[in-house]
């Protein structure tokens, strides 16, 4: 009975006890998930250290441009460097997992086993339990994401220096800003609130991560690029700009709907010359044969600096779910179990 050896004279916890009983009951969970990430940040680490290696070896410090020429395939040279990349899409997983195995059995273990009965009846109480159950593991899954976000931003930044790309990129978005803790607070949030509706360790888990999981694809593929208006422009947009869309123009300037998209491409492969096709035509004559015909191509786009607006508004309404499931947990916790 881990909860008797703190119990004070007058029937209540002393104050570091349930932060002890936390550690205690989490301390598996939190070794494999820290465990992971600590492979993760070895690996980053050393993709980090070898990058700024090749970087310096390359003479990329002296190029002005990596747009065209030889700074450009010494830039690409970099981006072979990076051959360690790959994995850290796999850091996209980390919220679901947080989430699933930190957030699912807190409460579903303790009503599944029927030990709530006693953990719930010590001088503590169940809200003062599960409110300090909450804030430690919430402060330490701010602390780790924000502090993988900070070793993944040092990791990245040389090839984000010559190659950069739009603001838009998931990996990027997600780790390099205040998104990622965010995100990880809602799936443990809601991962404790489904832990105390479905009350199965093992389903509550499994529903968890594969819920979160799903929201966060939404929300990268869905949602994200509808938080303000795009904007059009007919020239190239920034390299730090996300494009979301293209579309063209007729020569009165007016925007031509899917259908005529397609009917003005097949226009322009009924004028190849025999034996060319669709599969043979490059963007390049194509946008030719556009503007000779002056048509123009209309891109839309989000600017770079909307980068913290749509960090902030991806915060903002994740922070404001996390808030009203915690809020409906211990309201539950309180008024109908037990």
């Amino acid at each position: 009975m881990t909860h008797a050896p703190f119990l004070a004279r007058g029937g209540s916890l002393p104050r570091l006890g349930l932060a002890w009983v936390t550690w205690r009951q989490h301390r598996f969970a939190l070794y494999g998930l820290l465990g992971m990430l600590a492979c993760f940040a070895a690996l980053m680490v050393a993709g980090g250290l070898q990058a700024r290696s090749t970087y310096e070896q390359l003479g990329l410090a002296q190029c002005t441009s990596y747009s065209s020429g030889r700074c450009q395939q010494l830039a690409d040279d970099l981006f072979t460097s990076y051959g360690t990349k790959w994995p850290f899409l796999f850091l996209l997983l980390l919220p679901a997992a947080f989430g699933a195995f930190l957030g699912g059995p807190l409460i579903a273990r303790e009503l599944e086993t029927g030990t709530y009965r006693f953990a719930w009846t010590q001088g503590a109480g169940r809200t003062r339990w599960l409110l300090t159950k909450l804030t430690l593991i919430a402060v330490v899954l701010v602390a780790v994401t924000a502090g993988y976000g900070a070793l993944y931003s040092w990791y990245n930044a040389p090839l984000d220096h010559v190659l950069p790309t739009g603001f838009g990129d998931y990996l990027n978005f997600e780790l390099e800003g205040i998104v990622f803790p965010v995100q990880t607070l809602l799936a443990f949030a809601a991962g404790v609130f489904t832990g105390l509706l479905i009350r199965r360790t093992m389903v509550a888990v499994g529903t968890v991560f594969l819920g979160s999981f799903g929201l966060l694809m939404a929300t990268v593929f869905k949602l994200r690029q509808d938080y303000m208006a795009p904007l059009t422009t007919t020239d190239k947009p920034g390299l730090r700009d996300w494009v979301v869309g293209t579309g063209f123009a007729d020569p009165a300037g007016h925007l031509l709907s899917d259908s005529q998209s397609r009917s003005l491409y097949m226009k322009y492969v009924a004028q190849l010359p025999s034996g060319d096709g669709p599969t043979s035509v490059h963007t390049a004559p194509y946008r030719d044969w556009l503007q000779a015909r002056h048509y123009a191509i209309v891109t839309s786009y989000h600017p770079a600096g909307r980068f913290w607006p749509f960090q902030l508004i991806e915060a903002g309404w994740m922070g404001l779910l996390t808030l009203l499931l915690a809020v409906a947990t211990v309201w539950l916790v309180r008024r109908r179990i037990g």
